[in-house]
């Protein structure tokens, strides 16, 4: 790929996104740093840094860039940094003729910055120097040519009832998709963030709607957005959660309009009915949770005993329409009795709601607020009853059941059963949690621990599973620098990490570890990032008080490595 033909090896997209960074000057320095090498700051969401090696051929034999993007070989910013340095190639050769022609002075060529911003114009200036005509007619042009243009002007200025606004809606949604889908309909990765934009915008109207005090039409916008995005979700690739992000921001204004305190009885009755209605459509089918945010929202309206009777109904059918023993309707059924739960709290008053916990304790939810209940009475027994019950039965569910070994480890230690809550503070020890460790330890006088603890390092060292993390930390922890160098012995790598708790007391030792760790590195390396990682090992040598060692090794690598000028430059640095 050379510097003068990269167009035909980079995606359009890329190429197109690169073009317009250059142009609009995001690439805000670029700087020949040696002979062929460039190196360039390029705006972004942060600023990155891009490098280019070039050939005397202009051919591009390296390029890295430090941003995050990885869904490609190349970024936007290496093909805005690409043009940056054609052109300042281009322009040295210019200048360097002329100024040769001039005065044979060439050193003012090897400066070349990236022409500055322009400063933005004063758009409001602009418009305000103009005519009412001139603004009329120009965004007639505008709303000719640009169908989304047309179709904002439409839903902003046009007087009509609310009927007619929500058609207009559906309308400008609809034209920003169709702008960004392919010619089967589909809209691609990385085209999602602009199709959205339409509802978007819609969304911002039902805001106004609010503040306007139309709740039931700002509700009608919101749901219009959720309805178009989830058809979009089946023709878009989505990856990203830039739509599925539109509808929940959607269902988030829709609860927050729902629990509003001063919104009017009509109001609220009209908003229910909407609600209950939405949730029942069959486009939820495979979407539980949103469904369930709906039906929550319906909640927040339920304060009149018509309406809490119609949702309980709702609720109770939907249940018996999904019985069966699945993963996928123990959930909806959990969410469910969840949304019954808080009517009850809030309309029948704490004892009902502690009866309907009791009633709902193969639910998590119900079995953690049952916990929480028992813990505020210190009735521990309770607790740890509740936790071993929910052990055996959430036995096939690791994170469940490291949820109710903790309240039962906290159960027995503020009810002072201390053999209990040591060994239950070794077992999470050997499940690789080091907070566990520290509390175990202090449970324990100074001149007892020194028995305790090499216990534990034997079970680690010899149980199939060995969390190396845990492990690691409590050699350090209790000085057992031989059984670190160890460790260190068997996963050289390692060394960067560990080294500091190895000197001096075994230096030697430790600087062959880095030799050994360097030289793998380094055959294993194949671009400048990889070079510059090796380098950083060389230094962290030098920290470790290696510095003879490693200039030894930065010779040898210096070396071996003759034919590639990418690693000796980075070497060089060291």
């Amino acid at each position: 790929m050379n510097l003068n033909n990269f167009e035909n090896y980079i995606e359009k997209k890329i190429l197109a996104r690169g073009y317009d960074y250059y142009e609009n000057n995001y690439v805000t320095s670029v700087e020949e740093t040696e002979e062929n090498v460039f190196e360039a700051e390029v705006e972004g969401t942060e600023l990155y840094t891009v490098e280019v090696e070039l050939d005397d051929q202009a051919n591009i034999i390296d390029t890295q860039c430090d941003c995050p993007y990885d869904m490609g070989d190349y970024c936007k910013h290496q093909v805005a940094t690409f043009l940056a340095v054609r052109d300042m190639k281009n322009n040295l050769s210019k200048e360097y003729n002329q100024i040769s022609q001039d005065s044979g002075d060439s050193e003012s060529v090897l400066k070349s910055p990236v022409p500055k911003k322009r400063k933005a114009p004063n758009i409001e200036k602009i418009l305000s120097d103009r005519t009412k005509e001139e603004l009329v007619e120009f965004l007639l042009d505008i709303a000719n040519e640009y169908e989304e243009i047309k179709r904002r002007i439409e839903l902003n200025f046009d007087d009509g009832n609310d009927e007619a606004e929500l058609s207009k809606a559906i309308a400008l949604i609809r034209t920003y998709i169709n702008n960004n889908s392919d010619r089967h309909g589909f809209v691609a990765y990385g085209d999602t963030g602009e199709a959205v934009r339409g509802a978007e915008l819609v969304l911002e109207k039902a805001h106004f709607a609010l503040e306007q005090n139309k709740p039931v039409h700002a509700l009608q916008l919101s749901l219009c957005v959720i309805q178009e995005m989830m058809d979009l979700l089946q023709g878009a690739d989505d990856s990203d959660g830039v739509i599925g992000g539109v509808i929940e921001e959607s269902l988030a204004f829709i609860d927050e309009m729902s629990g509003d305190e001063e919104l009017k009885p009509i109001h609220k009755e009209t908003m229910f009915t909407k609600l209950i209605e939405e949730a029942s459509h069959r486009q939820y089918n495979g979407w539980t949770d949103w469904r369930i945010d709906l039906l929550e929202s319906c909640s927040e309206l339920a304060d009149t005993s018509d309406l809490r009777g119609k949702l309980e109904n709702y609720l109770i059918l939907m249940l018996e329409n999904e019985k069966g023993d699945s993963w996928g309707f123990n959930y909806l059924a959990e969410r469910v009795n969840l949304i019954r739960y808080h009517l009850v709290e809030k309309h029948d008053g704490q004892k009902k709601a502690q009866e309907f916990i009791e009633n709902n304790l193969q639910y998590s939810n119900f079995r953690e607020m049952a916990i929480k209940s028992a813990m505020n009475k210190k009735d521990y027994d309770y607790v740890i009853k509740l936790t071993l019950d929910g052990e055996d039965k959430d036995k096939s569910l690791r994170g469940l059941v490291n949820q109710w070994k903790n309240y039962r480890h906290e159960a027995f230690k503020l009810s002072g059963k201390i053999n209990e809550q040591r060994g239950m503070a070794t077992d999470f020890i050997l499940d690789g949690s080091f907070d566990y460790y520290k509390e175990l330890k202090n449970t324990y006088a100074t001149n007892e621990w020194t028995s305790v603890y090499p216990k534990i390092i034997f079970l680690l060292e010899n149980q199939k599973k060995t969390y190396q993390d845990v492990y690691t930390r409590i050699l350090i922890e209790e000085g057992e620098k031989q059984k670190l160098l160890e460790y260190v012995q068997g996963s050289p790598l390692s060394v960067e990490t560990y080294y500091r708790h190895l000197i001096p007391e075994f230096k030697e030792e430790v600087y062959l570890l880095f030799l050994q760790h360097i030289e793998q590195s380094a055959s294993r390396a194949g671009n400048r990032k990889d070079y510059q990682r090796v380098c950083a090992i060389i230094r962290n040598l030098i920290k470790a008080g290696g510095k003879e060692r490693a200039l030894e090794i930065k010779l040898k690598l210096f070396n071996k490595y003759a034919n590639r000028p990418a690693f000796r430059d980075e070497l060089s640095r060291v």
